[in-house]
């Protein structure tokens, strides 16, 4: 309050509150938490920092009913801004709200090729937003080939593909949401064992929530995610995935089976976030957005 009269008696400038929002803290450190290669960042100002554009993101199965732009978030960071409508939930209702595309990214860093690949970004959550009862975020995708993978999601469960996406839930809580092979099929039964991990939830109908509040999107602030996946050796349950929060990880699941044959491949992101759940209880109570930055992907290890 002091520093404000005297700024104001001198004739000085305050900065407004969305100028003093931290800058998306994606560091070359928490984007890759572990190093790999080849790989590529839209982060500004890192070594081959690539556009944040559909020229480097490369969309395939866009949803066009639910438009995405790129625009400025409130802090002047440079994202792939995604609209809410009030009342929107699943992409397939109006008012169709989000955003749904697939990106395999540049073809540069062919992530089909990768054991083990690492995807990153930052998401700001504005401090006006409400979090209902959830929404989705973006995650690794695969699959045995490129039309089967993109069929893991919506309760659609399927032997042939996979999907890493996140959720954010009540109150900000995130957790690892995934559609793997199912484990009631004798095969995967391996896969039963995320059920009784904390704060997880096998859904009958849906996918595995996985440490559901191990972190968090606080409104305000930009979080930054890394998600490790490696791909089990056919035949084997030694597969895992790893999520990294602001550089520090915070779930980490192995022993699992992600692909059901030697075709199983990583085959990019899944850009991909909506509120719902697929019922009017989880649509947003009014207009909202969400701004991603710093989008980037690394191989590991290659098959």
């Amino acid at each position: 309050m002091i520093i404000s009269i005297l700024f104001a008696a001198f004739g000085l400038a305050t900065a407004s509150p969305s100028s003093v929002i931290p800058r998306a803290r994606g560091t070359e450190s928490n984007l890759f938490p572990i190093s790999g290669s080849p790989r590529w960042t839209t982060l500004a100002g890192a070594s081959g920092s690539l556009p944040l554009s559909n020229s480097t993101l490369r969309p395939t199965k866009v949803t066009n009913r639910c438009p995405f732009s790129y625009k400025n978030a409130p802090d002047g960071t440079f994202s792939l801004k995604s609209h809410y409508p009030k009342g929107s939930y699943k992409p397939s209702v109006d008012p169709c709200g989000g955003v749904s595309f697939y990106a395999p990214g540049p073809s540069s860093v062919d992530l089909s090729d990768a054991k083990e690949a690492l995807l990153s970004y930052s998401v700001f959550f504005p401090s006006t937003f409400e979090y209902v009862k959830g929404g989705k975020l973006p995650g690794l995708y695969g699959g045995n080939d490129e039309n089967t993978a993109v069929s893991c999601s919506g309760g659609r469960k399927d032997t042939t593909c996979f999907s890493a996406r996140l959720m954010w839930r009540a109150n900000g809580a995130g957790e690892l949401y995934l559609y793997l092979p199912p484990f009631d099929d004798p095969r995967f039964a391996a896969n039963e064992k995320l059920c009784s991990l904390p704060n997880s939830i096998c859904d009958a109908s849906f996918g595995i929530s996985v440490n559901r509040g191990s972190y968090s999107f606080p409104a305000g602030q930009w979080t930054t995610i890394a998600e490790r996946v490696k791909l089990n050796d056919f035949g084997e349950a030694n597969g895992e995935i790893e999520l990294f929060v602001n550089g520090e990880s915070v779930i980490n699941v192995s022993g699992i089976i992600i692909r059901d044959s030697s075709a199983g491949r990583i085959r990019g992101i899944q850009v991909q976030s909506f509120f719902g759940g697929s019922s009017t209880d989880w649509a947003t109570p009014k207009d909202q957005d969400l701004y991603f930055a710093n989008f980037g992907a690394a191989i590991i290890d290659r098959i």
